[in-house]
């Protein structure tokens, strides 16, 4: 969907995504504690602050056009990437990043990455070992330490339902803890319910189309069955590789950035397609989760998928225009030519020594189609005598 830039419509969009974002929100922070709000305050605040001050020093924008809520709620859904045991000059790194990749365009508007899911990637990679110590719900720690003790976090730290399925066995504890969100991981993937709540409301409020997430979701599925271990049940084994990592928080936001994904159908059809296929290669083959290297990768495509799908969707509207003009009644060669010489003589200005002429004109070229061919006819007889 595209959406204008009317402040009316900016706001509205802002009011949507922090309804979407705030269910999840609050579940990570029940299941987390208050070390959770905190990092994602550093983080929305310090994207923030940098993209004020990059829109105002760099872009040399109003000060009215310098302020934006887009920050915040992309720093806010950056930490739903990251376990809670991360030191807390991370949401810092991260809001930064975010600000960054927000004026980051490819092509006619789109961004090269989706901020959000940038930032999470380039912390993954940078610190692989501090983004996967995934902590046991309702394990709470001191929400103002900089670094939790190792030994500690340690004591508190599980396997999640990634790490096991990713062993070719099916999570203990089912479906269930992983669909309510009682699950370990990162803080915004374990809240499957809330996820989905709130990807609905963006679906109600017509903020996301289906095109994206849906084929998403249906790819990863069929594939997941398709290769799914001979000694697991395959249909169980493939709704749990949907509930388990990150496919349910990249499905919901990450698959419906407005300005980094395309904005054809078809081509984000394409889209959700390809991030499929990636995710379950990243998976099978790497062993990480890979929504986010997949959202990436897709991003870089768009400009491609929209250039090649744009063509298919414009002929397809034109078809139905074609067929809904058909059905419109024909008026017939005395009314077209007396509405044509109406607009005519309306658009035509003339002097006021002419305007005898005009009259003339405008009664001859009213006069009915019979009239209209003898007039014709004669002229060109007289034409034809004078040059013999």
């Amino acid at each position: 969907m595209i959406f204008t830039s009317s402040p009316k419509t900016k706001n509205a969009l802002a009011l949507d995504l922090t309804a979407a974002l705030i269910p999840v929100s609050i579940w990570a922070i029940y299941l987390f504690g208050a070390r959770a709000a905190i990092l994602m305050l550093i983080c929305g605040g310090c994207a923030t602050l940098l993209d004020f001050l990059i829109q105002k020093l760099v872009l040399w924008r109003r000060w009215g056009e310098s302020i934006s809520p887009f920050p915040f709620l992309a720093g806010v859904l950056t930490m739903l990437w990251f376990p809670v045991t991360v030191p807390l000059y991370f949401p810092l790194i991260a809001g930064g990043i975010v600000a960054v990749s927000r004026h980051l365009y490819i092509w006619f508007g789109h961004r090269i990455f989706c901020p959000s899911a940038l930032a999470a990637l380039v912390l993954k990679y940078l610190y692989p070992y501090e983004m996967t110590r995934f902590t046991k719900p309702f394990a709470y720690f001191d929400p103002f330490q900089i670094e939790i003790d190792p030994a500690l976090v340690s004591a508190y730290q599980v396997k999640t339902p990634f790490d096991v399925l990713m062993k070719g066995t099916m999570y203990e504890d089912g479906a269930l803890p992983q669909l309510y969100g009682f699950a370990s991981g990162a803080m915004g993937a374990v809240g499957i319910a809330c996820l989905l709540l709130g990807g609905a409301w963006l679906f109600y409020r017509k903020v996301v189309t289906w095109h994206a997430p849906l084929t998403y979701l249906v790819t990863l599925l069929a594939l997941a069955m398709a290769f799914a271990p001979d000694e697991v049940e395959m249909t169980a084994y493939g709704f749990l590789y949907l509930l388990c990592g990150g496919i349910a928080l990249g499905a919901v936001f990450s698959m419906n950035d407005p300005s980094a994904i395309p904005r054809t159908n078809s081509g984000r059809l394409l889209f959700g397609a390809i991030a499929a296929v990636l995710t379950f290669t990243f998976r099978k083959y790497f062993g990480v989760d890979g929504v986010l290297a997949a959202v990436l990768c897709c991003n870089l495509l768009t400009p491609l998928l929209e250039g090649l799908t744009r063509q298919s969707d414009y002929y397809r509207l034109r078809k139905k225009d074609v067929v809904f003009a058909s059905s419109a009644p024909i008026p017939s060669p005395a009314e077209e030519i007396t509405e044509e010489t109406a607009e005519a003589v309306e658009e035509t200005e003339v002097s006021p020594a002419e305007e005898p002429a005009e009259e003339t004109t405008a009664e001859t070229n009213v006069r009915p189609l019979e009239e209209v061919s003898e007039v014709t006819m004669l002229d060109m007889n007289d034409e034809e005598q004078s040059d013999e």
